[in-house]
């Protein structure tokens, strides 16, 4: 499914088992681009996507995401509770997540 994928990848299951489950449909046509890091703002689609969770589109009160193309998605992890931002009123979508944030994203992801 992913041109950049090969069938012996290390993580070659568990990136196919993403796009099978909806979460991931790559980062570009035909291409998962195994290598590169993880914005906050992909990660918060990633959870939201494998959450099931509702876009909350009213709820955003992080000045840095209007009109950014996954705008929806970090306001509905915003609204659940997984998320209060990089600052109290920014997200930084952009920016990498670091194994901290990824770490915290996961447990109020599972435990709420």
């Amino acid at each position: 499914r992913f041109s950049d994928v090969a069938i012996d990848h290390s993580f070659a299951g568990e990136i196919l088992g993403l796009h099978d489950l909806g979460i991931t449909s790559g980062c570009s046509l035909g291409g998962f681009c195994p290598e590169r890091t993880v914005t906050r703002a992909e990660m918060a689609a990633f959870l939201v996507r494998a959450l099931g969770l509702s876009a909350a589109e009213d709820v955003n009160s992080f000045v840095d995401v209007d009109g950014h193309a996954l705008e929806a998605e970090i306001s509905a992890l915003q609204a659940s509770g997984v998320t209060s931002g990089c600052t109290p009123t920014q997200f930084c979508p952009e920016r990498a997540v670091t194994r901290a944030e990824m770490a915290a994203f996961l447990i109020r992801s599972l435990s709420g």
